[in-house]
């Protein structure tokens, strides 16, 4: 059965995370230090980041949605510290401009260049990052978001969405992500090829088998067209 469409994870995918999320988030204090000085006199970025792990823990139902954890946490610090909440939205903002300031891996353009001649590429996320905002929107079909679809990965939901989107059976499709878990036991569960790609040589994957595991996206086309022609 031909391949129709290639699904990529995002962050630790075509970019590194850590670097970006601890940019953003020193970013985002500094303007705080400078806007309302009174949050960040009682919180430090530490103390930040306890916040919103508390509201991830508090509100199970909202794990799906990044944003949603991430407002919800400024705003309850801003009442910790007697401000209004008002400040929530131009606060994210600014964590936003900053989250999409990202660093491809220099195997990310060449490779999105040729699979969009032959295939649907679309991107699934259970982050908030936005290929469009980060300058690769013109080369994904579509960007589908966990906090959107209702589920994150590895519940079925979008990758059950790529599907329908590519109008594409679960066979036809290859999913490619660094995530065990998340991108490649999710996949799997669908029944979409996985291609897992573990850039810094992780190890401990256990039970979990990927259909190929590549350390580049360099290795990616000879790999589809092999299997295209099988």
């Amino acid at each position: 059965m031909p391949l129709r469409a290639i699904c990529f994870d995002l962050d630790d995918t075509l970019w590194p995370c850590e670097p970006v999320i601890s940019h953003a988030e020193q970013v985002l204090y500094d303007w705080l230090s400078e806007h309302y000085p009174r949050l960040t006199q009682q919180f430090s970025i530490e103390a930040l980041r306890s916040v919103r792990q508390r509201a991830t823990e508090e509100h199970p139902h909202l794990r799906h949605d990044l944003v949603a954890l991430r407002k919800l946490s400024l705003a309850q610090a801003a009442v910790l510290a007697g401000l209004s909440d008002s400040l929530v939205e131009p606060a994210f903002e600014i964590f936003m401009e900053a989250r999409h300031q990202v660093d491809l891996y220099d195997d990310v353009l060449p490779i999105l260049e040729k699979l969009r001649q032959r295939y649907i590429l679309c991107a699934l996320t259970n982050g908030n990052a936005d290929v469009r905002r980060v300058g690769l929107g013109h080369l994904f079909d579509v960007a589908l978001f966990a906090r959107e679809i209702g589920a994150a990965k590895p519940h079925p939901a979008l990758f059950n969405a790529a599907c329908q989107y590519a109008k594409a059976l679960p066979a036809q499709v290859v999913h490619v992500g660094d995530d065990a878990i998340c991108d490649i036991a999710g996949a799997s569960a669908v029944g979409m090829r996985t291609v897992w790609i573990n850039r810094y040589q992780k190890i401990g994957y256990g039970a979990l088998t990927p259909d190929a595991t590549i350390t580049s996206l360099t290795e990616l086309e000879s790999l589809l067209l092999l299997w295209d022609e099988a």
